[in-house]
Parts: C-alpha cells; sequence; structure tokens
C-alpha cells in the first residue's frame, strides 16, 4: 500500500513539474514579452486572454500543489524541503518583481500584465503554508527523537557503545554511577562513586580507562568519608583538557546525561516560549505589526512597485481582520520555538555543554 502511495506521489510531482512549468512560461512571456501594455485589445478579446491568463495561474497553482503534495510524502523528514519551500514562496511573492523591475517597467494596477505577475505571485500562498508547516513538524518529530536516542542519532559513540544498560537504581540527571551504563563490577572499585564525583568532572572514567580505574583501589581501604576517597581518582595528566573533553563527547555515560539534560530543557523551552507569547501576546503582536510596518518600507525602496508600498501590504494584510492577525502571530510564535528546539539540541548534543 505504502509503495503504490508513493509511486503515486512521484507521478503526481512529475506532472505537477509539468503543468507548474507551462503555467510559469506562459505567464512569464505575458509579463515580459508579449507587450500587452503597448497593444489595444477590445473587450472580447481582454477577457479571451484574461481566461487564458488565469487557466495558466491555475496550471501553475494545481502544478505547485501536486509537486508540495509529493515532497510532503516523499521527502517528510528531509529538513531542507520546508526551508525550499519558504524560499521559493518569498521569491515568487517578492523576488521576482524585484527582478522583473530591474530589466522593464513593472505593469501598472488593473492591466493584463499586472493580472499575469498577481497570478505568478499567486504561487506564495500555495508554498508557503505547507513549508511553514514542513519546517516546524521536521523540527518537533526531531526533538522528539532527540528525547528517545540523545546523541546516538547522529552520531557513533565510541567508547562504551558495547555495554548494554544496566538494572541499577537510576536517578534524573544524577552522576555518572547513578546512570543505566554504571555496571556493578565496576562501581565496588571505583574510586569516582566512592568519591561520590562524575567522570565528566574528573576526566576519567569506566569507559575510557577502565582498567586503571579497576586498579585504583587496589590494596586500599576505602574510607566511609567520599572527600578522603578523592585522591585515589586517577587523573590522566599526559591528556589536554581538550582531549579530556573529546573522549566524554564520545562517551555512553556522558551522552546519556546529555540526554537527559535535554529532557528537562527541551520541555523548559517550549514552557517558555509559550508562555512568553501568551501573557506578552499584546506587545508582541504589535511589535510584529510594527516590524511588518517596517518591511512595508524596505520593499518600497527596493522592490519598485510604489503602488504595494505606499499601501504597505503586509501590515494591511495582517491587519485585515483579528483572525490575519493571530494567524501570523501563530505562525511566527511555532517557527521561534522550532529554532529555539534547534538551538537547545545544537547546544547540548553538538557543543556538549
Amino acid at each position: 500500500m505504502l509503495r503504490w502511495i508513493t509511486t503515486v506521489t512521484q507521478w503526481m510531482m512529475s506532472v505537477g513539474a509539468i503543468l507548474f512549468v507551462l503555467g510559469l512560461v506562459y505567464l512569464l512571456y505575458a509579463v515580459l514579452f508579449a507587450g500587452l501594455d503597448s497593444q489595444t485589445f477590445s473587450a472580447q478579446d481582454q477577457v479571451r486572454i484574461r481566461d487564458n491568463l488565469a487557466l495558466a495561474g491555475n496550471a501553475l497553482l494545481l502544478g505547485a500543489g501536486l509537486i508540495v503534495i509529493g515532497l510532503a510524502w516523499n521527502y517528510l523528514e528531509e529538513p531542507m524541503v520546508g526551508v525550499v519551500l519558504l524560499v521559493l514562496a518569498v521569491i515568487f511573492y517578492w523576488g521576482l518583481p524585484f527582478l522583473i523591475g530591474q530589466f522593464s517597467a513593472l505593469p501598472a494596477p488593473d492591466t493584463l500584465r499586472d493580472f499575469a505577475l498577481s497570478r505568478i505571485r499567486n504561487a506564495a500562498w500555495v508554498l508557503f503554508p505547507p513549508g511553514l508547516v514542513l519546517t516546524v513538524f521536521v523540527s518537533l518529530a526531531h526533538a522528539i527523537k532527540r528525547l528517545r536516542y540523545g546523541a546516538t542519532l547522529d552520531q557513533t559513540l565510541k567508547l562504551g557503545s558495547e555495554v548494554s544498560q544496566q538494572q541499577v537504581q537510576r536517578r534524573f540527571l544524577g552522576k555518572c554511577w547513578q546512570l543505566p551504563y554504571c555496571r556493578d563490577y565496576v562501581r565496588e572499585r571505583c574510586p569516582i562513586y566512592h568519591a561520590r564525583r562524575t567522570c565528566w568532572r574528573e576526566g576519567v572514567g569506566c569507559m575510557c580507562e577502565e582498567k586503571t580505574i579497576a586498579m585504583a583501589l587496589k590494596d586500599v581501604r576505602v574510607s566511609d568519608d567520599p572527600e578522603k576517597n578523592v585522591k585515589y581518582i586517577p587523573h590522566n595528566t599526559t591528556l589536554s583538557k581538550w582531549e579530556l573533553k573529546q573522549r566524554c563527547n564520545e562517551c555512553v555515560i556522558y551522552n546519556e546525561h546529555q540526554r537527559q539534560k535535554y529532557q528537562l530543557v527541551a520541555p523548559l523551552t517550549v514552557g517558555a516560549v509559550l508562555g512568553i507569547a501568551y501573557f506578552f501576546r499584546e506587545p508582541l503582536q504589535a511589535q510584529v505589526l510594527n516590524l511588518l510596518g517596517l518591511l512595508d518600507s524596505l520593499l518600497a525602496r527596493f522592490t519598485l512597485m510604489p503602488s504595494e508600498a505606499r499601501e504597505g501590504v503586509l501590515k494591511a494584510a495582517a491587519q485585515t481582520s483579528e483572525v490575519a492577525s493571530l494567524v501570523l502571530y501563530v505562525a511566527l510564535v511555532i517557527v521561534v520555538l522550532s529554532y529555539a528546539l534547534r538551538m537547545v539540541e545544537t547546544v547540548i548534543f553538538k557543543w556538549k555543554w
């Protein structure tokens, strides 16, 4: 069944690409080369041409929709698909008018050329929502996988990868000997355990130097005072701090510690972003509108579309109704949340902080 759906969606992408290209080429020809502004058409011809442009616009939108469906099914977990769709939406809505304005006069409002250009720009509304949804979906799905698999999602751990999880009394965000990879027979003779320290703080542990750890307490009577056992920890003085840190980065115990840290920080990040977005929504929504007004001013300067720039198309679109303003605000919150989770992931699993 899944293979059949995959085959169908691949055909949809192929058909969609054909429709998309045909519609786009026809509309670009109408805008750039047909000379629609320099000719006089009868009312009947204007209706016919407008119908043809509308048909090409529908082909463009249908093709874009089929491509998006195919991409969403076949490349759902690819992080760049959503980003590419967002970039294409920006290009179609602002980029093409900007480029056209560099080579020829932009169409006057309510002309056939303007109608053709508007059909092209409408493609942005087919690309933008799926791009936003895919970007958020991939980010959240990736975050859920991180909660479960930690660093092993994209990293091969060299130290302790052959060690299975142990049946031990666990403690969330505990020390190394309270994590599921601590082995009983090692812990009994481990100076780090008897000193109640952590291996990643000391730069040595049972995964990177098991023999050294096992021999550290040979012929030694362990004290009941953890502080007196600190002197038995066999620090490695031949490696630099950077080299010691690299060993920790490749250790299954330390990365389990990082995974648990992510389990704590990720929900706090979600709560913080959503809490700020909810309790400060009125001033933040006002700032969003101010930002759109600033962007309108920039468009007035660079897009060479004075008719729309004077209207403040972005800010006006956001203020058309409370629903439109709310949808825009929610979309921005979702994007911020998505990238906040990515930043947390980078700090914990890439930088190993």
